[in-house]
């Protein structure tokens, strides 16, 4: 269960906040999240006392407010990840000191989508420095005497090009041998064939183009969905 905080005086930004939170967190097997909210500061003060487990804070920092409350916070729960949000016009002089500094910045105004890009960056390092990796799945490539094990939750699509496999996960991608008709029957069931050329990650997907046959996954990364696979993912999504 990850313990989730989002002080900030914006009602919409708060439910931002919690709608992009889930979306990371709810396509990690067997996860679930508690979320706590508060929109002043004495509420924030009062709730955050009240907290017992924290694992995420969301922190509005408004200009010449001081740190101390975000200083306590760092000292009660040493293990927690901060992303804090500030006006752009904010002296990062204010905020950027020991014992303070958050581990993610966004600077407001902010679009719903530059939210949802910095968050799933922001929740998957947390899952990576906090969660058991030994206990997930994960997909080993063995080429040239490298071994490489990357977990399945952070595989976007394998492709086939140029008589050689790549597997997309995050920004990196690694290439190794193999035929995507073999690699289809070892995977497991959250991974689906949508092109001759391509198998993503079901987990992964946010829409489904019908009119441009192509599927839209996080980070906004494109893979085509040939009409063969159309009626499939139509169903999936």
């Amino acid at each position: 269960m990850i313990s989730v905080f989002a002080y900030d005086r914006n009602k919409a930004d708060r439910e931002n906040i919690r709608k992009t939170c889930s979306e990371q967190v709810f396509r990690v097997p067997d996860e679930d999240m508690t979320f706590t909210e508060a929109w002043t500061s004495e509420g924030f003060v009062r709730k955050i006392t009240d907290t017992k487990k924290l694992d995420l804070l969301y922190y509005e920092y408004i200009k010449g407010t001081g740190v101390e409350a975000l200083r306590d916070v760092r000292k009660r729960y040493d293990d927690a990840m901060v992303m804090l949000m500030t006006d752009a016009q904010v002296s990062p002089l204010e905020y950027l000191k020991p014992g303070v500094a958050p581990d993610s910045l966004l600077l407001k105004p902010y679009t719903y989508e530059q939210l949802r890009m910095r968050n799933e960056e922001f929740v998957q390092t947390w899952f990576m420095r906090n969660r058991d990796v030994d206990d997930e799945e994960k997909f080993l490539i063995d080429t040239k005497g490298e071994k490489v094990l990357i977990p399945y939750s952070r595989i976007f699509y394998f492709e086939a090009r140029n008589k050689k496999m790549y597997v997309r996960a995050g920004d990196v991608e690694y290439a190794f041998y193999d035929t995507i008709d073999a690699l289809e029957k070892k995977l497991p069931p959250q991974f689906k064939r949508c092109h001759r050329s391509y198998i993503v990650n079901i987990g992964k997907i946010r829409k489904l183009s019908l009119t441009d046959n192509y599927l839209e996954m996080d980070g906004g990364v494109t893979v085509s969905v040939s009409r063969r696979y159309k009626t499939l993912f139509k169903d999936l999504i």
